[in-house]
């Protein structure tokens, strides 16, 4: 399926009548760890390359355009109820499938991916139940143009970001601000998607993971307790 162009554009909005003072709180304690941080929390890289090559042939398109083409696929973790590795992983693509806004929390339901890549059980079973969670493989060229995500207060997550595969300097580009990130493969990193950032793969099965954190004073306080650099 290709949907139109703008469809996964969403209108940022504030509601100041629903954030509360926790949520002031939350927002405050993540925009003050820095936008691109690492956490100490890794994935074992060997255990999941031959994990994941099961999945080979099972890729599908990452939201496809009528309008461009776009070198990049998806294999969905978790997903609506219902629904496979195989099903569409975008949300613009599943709301414009499912006729309404889905929300990222729906997506909730692990799938094959999820249940045989145990290498990535460690990472994501501290932060359950789960957001919509998937793993982008950016081809050459594939890439993600200027974007924000989740720039409404109050949100319902915030990301977390794994890169997997193919991610060295001169593979695979994440810029923030027009910055770019400095990358280690197998760490999780706190990535602050509200930023404007895009990114570029140089190279073929460039691979990461995102995972959408149900945005809760545990998780924030889970991301503080596991960051890289402290004293």
């Amino acid at each position: 399926m290709k949907v139109p162009p703008g469809i996964s554009g969403r209108k940022a909005q504030y509601d100041s009548q629903n954030v509360t003072q926790e949520t002031l709180a939350n927002e405050l304690a993540l925009l003050s760890l820095g936008n691109f941080e690492p956490l100490n929390i890794w994935v074992d890289l060997g255990k999941y390359y031959q994990e994941i090559k099961q999945f080979d042939n099972d890729w599908v398109d990452y939201l496809p355009r009528t309008d461009r083409p776009n070198n990049r696929k998806a294999l969905t973790v978790t997903n609506l109820p219902g629904k496979t590795h195989t099903d569409v992983p975008s949300l613009a693509e599943a709301s414009y499938s499912a006729g309404r806004v889905l929300s990222e929390l729906e997506f909730n339901e692990p799938t094959d991916v999820y249940r045989h890549c145990t290498s990535l059980h460690p990472f994501l079973d501290l932060w359950q139940p789960l957001g919509r969670t998937f793993i982008v493989q950016s081809n050459i060229g594939g890439h993600f143009v200027p974007h924000r995500d989740h720039p409404s207060m109050p949100r319902e997550s915030f990301r977390l970001v794994c890169f997997l595969n193919n991610a060295g300097p001169l593979q695979y580009d994440w810029l923030m601000d027009d910055k770019k990130a400095n990358i280690q493969m197998g760490q999780v990193y706190y990535v602050n998607t509200r930023m404007t950032h895009r990114t570029i793969s140089w190279v073929d099965n460039s691979q990461h993971l995102i995972l959408n954190v149900p945005f809760t004073s545990e998780n924030v306080s889970k991301v503080i307790a596991n960051l890289a650099h402290t004293h």
